[in-house]
């Protein structure tokens, strides 16, 4: 709920503007070690599907979900 995590993930292709991210609940893996990678590191793993490249949906979840909830 409370924590926040710097996570860095290739989607720049499919959301170029990091503003229409800012305050959407999506479903990440939180669980993972840190991992150091070329511009930083990142703590977590945003689930999405997709192709690739401009064909990636992020996943998100219903109403009512709240930060922190688990995957069940």
């Amino acid at each position: 709920g409370d924590h926040q995590r710097e996570v860095i993930s290739g989607i720049k292709a499919a959301y170029s503007n990091p503003q229409e991210l800012e305050g959407r609940f999506v479903i990440m893996v939180a669980n993972l070690a840190p991992r150091k990678m070329k511009f930083g590191t990142s703590e977590g793993m945003i689930l999405s599907a997709g192709t690739g490249g401009s064909d990636l949906f992020l996943l998100s979840a219903d109403s009512g979900v709240t930060a922190g909830m688990q995957v069940k």
